[in-house]
């Protein structure tokens, strides 16, 4: 695709086409505020996508001004599938609307692509409003999220026994590779009609979770997986009720990147043992904050985080749009 122009102090270009100079900076940018403001340490990711920045395979678009650049997008595309994967805007060119440019390039170059029948954009997004009015404009589903912390120093949740009745068997402990199947199906399960699996279409299907779990579990994208961390309830049969899944997102700073309850066990207190088993133990390994991301919507988990200490420290959009045509 040619440069797209917007106004006279406004270029936006393919990334294959990119100084990679002023992209690197940008990364390095992002990388500085992703562990300013989430305490997560970015430098794995980001690296991964450098290299393929690199090797001008990396689709999406840069916005540059006479200044030089201040901001990128790209995204990936995978069977009917594309997944935005990033919009990152330099702090200073927030509302300068390069972010409503480079969404509509992006989207545009994506709409000739005919195999593609949907988009979902979950990237954790910081001041991009001018993108949000175009993802709007092209038909797209808004749903916010929240991310929070829980400071391990001044706040470790209690545990709570589970109410008596089915779950009086319940048991707790660290994760085991053979979890990982009865793992996939709880979490399968307990997404089954929520807004989350509208949100991210993996969450629908058995398959999908075994692949965000494998995700999770044995690649860096959301931090080292902490498998001495990580904690499963078993019931009397030796099923897996409910899953939590650590990870290590910087040094001292761990993450629960999915937490989930079968629904026949939900409403009896296991999610607050998971959360409190899984941040006593980060506790003994010396952490100092944990982190987890919902999505606001989800009243009973956003309540639960914040009954266990957590605290909102951003929020972000996230976006979907299914159908055979994602031009105007």
């Amino acid at each position: 695709m040619s440069a797209v122009r917007s106004g006279s102090n406004l270029t936006v270009i393919p990334l294959r086409h990119t100084n990679l100079t002023e992209l690197e900076a940008l990364f390095d940018q992002q990388c500085e505020e992703w562990l300013s403001l989430l305490r997560w340490d970015y430098s794995g990711p980001s690296r991964l996508i450098r290299e393929v920045a690199r090797a001008r395979e990396l689709p999406g678009f840069s916005a540059s001004n006479s200044g030089g650049m201040i901001g990128f997008g790209y995204y990936t595309v995978e069977a009917e599938k594309c997944s935005i994967g990033d919009v990152y805007m330099s702090s200073r060119w927030r509302d300068a609307g390069a972010d409503r440019v480079i969404i509509v390039a992006m989207l545009d170059e994506i709409a000739e692509m005919r195999e593609v029948t949907r988009i979902e954009s979950q990237c954790v997004s910081v001041g991009n409003r001018a993108a949000d009015l175009a993802y709007r404009s092209r038909g797209f589903i808004r749903y916010d999220r929240v991310y929070m912390m829980l400071d391990l120093k001044s706040n470790v949740p209690r545990a709570r026994k589970p109410k008596a009745g089915t779950d009086a068997g319940i048991s707790f402990r660290s994760w085991r590779g053979e979890d990982f199947s009865q793992a996939a199906r709880v979490i399968c399960r307990s997404y089954n009609g929520e807004q989350d699996s509208l949100i991210n279409s993996q969450y629908s299907t058995e398959e999908g979770c075994g692949a965000l779990l494998s995700i999770l579990t044995s690649h860096i994208w959301c931090g080292d997986f902490l498998p001495e961390v990580s904690r499963v309830a078993v019931g009397p049969s030796g099923n897996v009720a409910a899953v939590l899944i650590a990870t290590r997102v910087a040094p001292f700073i761990c993450h629960f990147a999915q937490i989930s309850v079968h629904p026949a066990h939900q409403n009896r207190g296991i999610g607050r043992m998971l959360i409190a088993e899984a941040a006593a133990e980060c506790g003994r390994l010396g952490y100092d904050e944990v982190s987890l991301a919902v999505t606001a919507s989800n009243k009973p988990a956003h309540h639960l985080y914040e009954s266990c200490g957590f605290r909102t420290v951003h929020e972000f959009p996230v976006y979907c749009r299914e159908g055979l045509e994602f031009g105007v």
